[in-house]
């Protein structure tokens, strides 16, 4: 597929392998091999061995490890689970938690933060004007344009071909661009965001979002995105909500959100949430999955923290753009503060965008405005080859 490329082992190998479309198979030169220019070298295949070729490598056995592009190989067969068994997308209601403010604009908050603390999500129908969505998008894609250079093996911060702005950004988030900044009181999300966590008191720690480039068919594990157990010492107010936004039209096989009700008060499992074992964790638990699509530019999408989800497979030819902002229960807030967790307040908000928010938004944000110059830099290296078949 192209040249050989440096990698520290097998799995990142297979992780490169990934990043590229084109890509099949894999080869990875390990320590001992004989040749001391070929070690750790990583070898991309356009195809998979013949038997023959196959017969041949065994007398490089211990020197040299190889694999397709997925493991379990039924990687197809492993999307089909994950679309079709125990699912539910947006056209079936799910649960009742698809909500349109057009309709109702009086009730909406209250129906949305019901589903939010009962189901730990909800979906807002249109919620954002034509034309906010239009800068955010713009916006999102001026920043991923600055960022793919730095990354040229596509091998992705969360997985392969898939980015988190704010992991990419030097200051966790990205309030320090304009469009983010005027998400942190929007006029749609505060009233919800009032409900659920009870009152005013609660903390906008800025916001960032995710990218997933076309033709990606990997696909995340169940994951949450709060990585401390005093996050289920509490079941209301939500320790945290993310609230991400859709600058575009998103289809089920365009990199969609798939996530999993009622989780949000259920202890996190890493070892029962490999996609190739996912739908018959569900059944064991009794539980649904549900697809975040088909989606509309302009929709919003709010969920507690601790909801296992994942990111879909986008099998398209455009990139899924998914721009969020994120808030803290004060009570939460004040356990991270000063910690290095990825979600602790931080100084992140230039103080020229403080001064343009709300009085409601300013203070919300007390704890996130920034006095000082910024390094709004992405960092250099952002390439962090993980492990997600």
């Amino acid at each position: 597929v192209q040249d050989p490329v440096r990698a520290r082992t097998g799995l990142e190998c297979r992780h490169l392998c990934q990043a590229q479309p084109l890509c099949e198979a894999w080869s990875f030169i390990m320590a001992g091999f004989p040749e001391e220019g070929l070690r750790f070298s990583c070898w991309l295949k356009s195809r998979l061995w013949t038997e023959t070729e196959a017969e041949t490598a065994t007398r490089y056995a211990g020197l040299v490890v190889s694999g397709s592009r997925h493991c379990p190989r039924n990687h197809s067969e492993v999307l089909g689970s994950l679309r079709n068994l125990r699912t539910m997308d947006l056209t079936q209601d799910p649960m009742g938690c698809v909500v349109r403010p057009r309709w109702d604009a009086v009730w909406y908050a209250s129906r949305a933060a019901d589903c939010l603390l009962r189901h730990g999500w909800v979906v807002l129908r249109g919620a954002l004007e034509e034309a906010e969505a239009q800068q955010l998008h713009d916006a999102c894609a001026r920043e991923v344009e600055t960022l793919l250079p730095l990354d040229p093996d596509r091998a992705g911060n969360r997985g392969p071909r898939r980015y988190s702005l704010g992991s990419a950004s030097r200051t966790h988030h990205m309030v320090h661009v304009p469009e983010w900044a005027r998400l942190i009181d929007h006029a749609a999300i505060t009233p919800i965001l009032r409900l659920a966590f009870g009152d005013d008191d609660y903390v906008a720690i800025g916001g960032g979002g995710d990218v997933v480039l076309e033709h990606t068919d990997s696909m995340q594990w169940l994951h949450v995105d709060l990585p401390r157990w005093e996050m289920y010492e509490r079941v209301h107010p939500p320790p945290g909500l993310g609230v991400n936004y859709a600058v575009h039209d998103v289809s089920c096989d365009g990199g969609a959100m798939r996530l999993v009700p009622d989780t949000h008060t259920m202890p996190f499992q890493l070892d029962k949430m490999a996609p190739f074992t996912e739908s018959e964790m569900l059944e064991s638990f009794g539980l649904m999955r549900v697809m975040v699509c088909p989606m509309k530019r302009g929709d919003i999408l709010l969920r507690d923290l601790r909801l296992w989800h994942a990111g879909a497979a986008n099998l398209g030819d455009t990139p899924r753009l998914s721009p969020n902002s994120e808030f803290l229960a004060k009570w939460y807030a004040d356990a991270t503060e000063g910690t290095e967790d990825h979600l602790a307040p931080r100084r992140v908000l230039p103080r020229k965008l403080w001064e343009q928010l709300s009085p409601h938004g300013q203070q919300i944000t007390r704890r996130t405005r920034a006095e000082g110059l910024l390094d709004t830099r992405f960092h250099e290296k952002i390439a962090v080859p993980q492990q997600y078949d």
